[in-house]
């Protein structure tokens, strides 16, 4: 949209008045239509299982300033939660608080973590979701890498568009290292009933972009870019 400016010393009061009113106007529509994520609600409800990873006894990466992934990823969760649902979208997160889901007394590391990630795919069949998004965050020893990136079973077709979806909104955010969707070898996308994908949001390892993570402006950055990857999935405008 391109806004003719109009010097209001050239305008009678009243008429000033009047282009002062109808620019107000245009600049709050410009600010309202980007601040929604879709022009329109689905005909058809679907149903979408987000899964903020880690939580309760398994806290991910966690910071040396006490930043802890489990947190990051359901703050984000959250947040695509929010923007999704009044599409018509029905959205059910795996953990809605700091919790796991494995019962008192198992031990063993593995053994721990496949019994969580077991009840959250569990539930994702038991919904019938038609997807599955993982949230997490990265870390690396080297502290060099940055950006978000998208994975997905090598062989499910609809879990590679649903990855590309996302990834092609992720690398819109300002700076961001435009990284591609990839395969990857993980337990949950593995299992899946469904298309499944792991979004990892950005590297806590990296100091600039654990900055950026630390930051409400930037969790919606990242929570509106996933958002609408996963309406665009959907065919939502």
């Amino acid at each position: 949209m391109r806004l003719m400016i109009v010097p209001s010393y050239l305008l009678k009061p009243a008429a000033a008045l009047i282009v002062s009113g109808i620019m107000g106007l245009l600049l709050l529509s410009v600010f309202w239509q980007g601040s929604t994520v879709f022009a329109a609600r689905l005909a058809e409800p679907h149903i979408v299982v987000l899964d903020p990873g880690h939580g309760g006894y398994d806290p991910g990466t966690i910071t040396p300033e006490g930043l802890y992934e489990k947190e990051l990823n359901l703050h984000i969760a959250q947040k695509v939660a929010a923007l999704l649902r009044p599409s018509g979208i029905e959205v059910i997160l795996t953990r809605e608080e700091d919790q796991d889901f494995v019962p008192d007394g198992v031990r063993g590391k593995s053994t721990r973590k496949q019994i969580d990630l077991n009840y959250r795919i569990g539930l994702a069949n038991q919904v019938q979701a038609e997807i599955f998004v993982s949230l997490h965050v990265n870390a690396t020893v080297t502290g060099r890498n940055s950006g978000a990136e998208t994975f997905y079973h090598s062989s499910s077709a609809e879990g590679i568009r649903l990855a590309e979806s996302i990834q092609q909104e992720l690398i819109k955010i300002p700076d961001m290292n435009k990284r591609v969707a990839k395969p990857g070898d993980f337990y949950i996308i593995n299992n899946t009933a469904m298309p499944a994908v792991i979004v990892e949001l950005g590297y806590l390892s990296n100091s600039k972009e654990r900055e950026k993570l630390e930051q409400t402006w930037y969790q919606d950055q990242l929570a509106r870019a996933v958002a609408k990857g996963i309406a665009v999935y959907f065919g939502l405008p």
